[in-house]
């Protein structure tokens, strides 16, 4: 029953997410708990607080390298949550992140993040905002899939 929960938000959240950049708190909570309560089952909960804390540090640590980077770029700080990316983004990542080792989880929003960058460019050229909620999911789905972790007897 946790897989089809995480599967329908998810497909919630991407249409949200591509239709009005709107995504609703409601989805990304069932997608969080069907994500956390299939990963439970089969590991640990040190390994998910382990995960966590992991992804944790990685994000405070790349908002610190975006706070940077916009700063050389402007001169001045820039508000960076809610102008450069949403909220709805940042929790979608950490939820996701919770869930994958350390070196899987640097390796997948590696090539989550050059996805939607390429995706940006050659479908959405005009539009100044990134998908990457949307984006971010459908990659997650192909990963579960690919790893068989959707297929397994849940």
């Amino acid at each position: 029953m946790s897989w089809l929960i995480l599967v329908l938000s998810s497909a919630g959240i991407v249409y949200q997410d591509f239709k009005t950049r709107l995504i609703s708190i409601w989805l990304i909570l069932c997608f969080a708990i069907a994500n956390f309560t299939l990963y439970l089952i089969d590991h640990s909960l040190y390994d998910f607080l382990e995960n966590s804390v992991f992804c944790l540090a990685y994000f405070l640590m790349s908002y610190l390298v975006l706070v940077l980077f916009y700063f050389l770029k402007a001169g001045r700080f820039q508000k960076i949550l809610d102008n450069k990316i949403g909220w709805g983004d940042v929790w979608l990542l950490f939820v996701t992140g919770c869930v994958l080792p350390p070196q899987n989880m640097i390796v997948f929003f590696t090539i989550t993040f050059i996805v939607a960058v390429l995706i940006q460019l050659i479908f959405f050229r005009n539009n100044k905002s990134i998908a990457l909620g949307a984006i971010l999911l459908i990659c997650y789905g192909l990963q579960l899939i690919l790893s068989g972790w959707l297929l397994a007897d849940h």
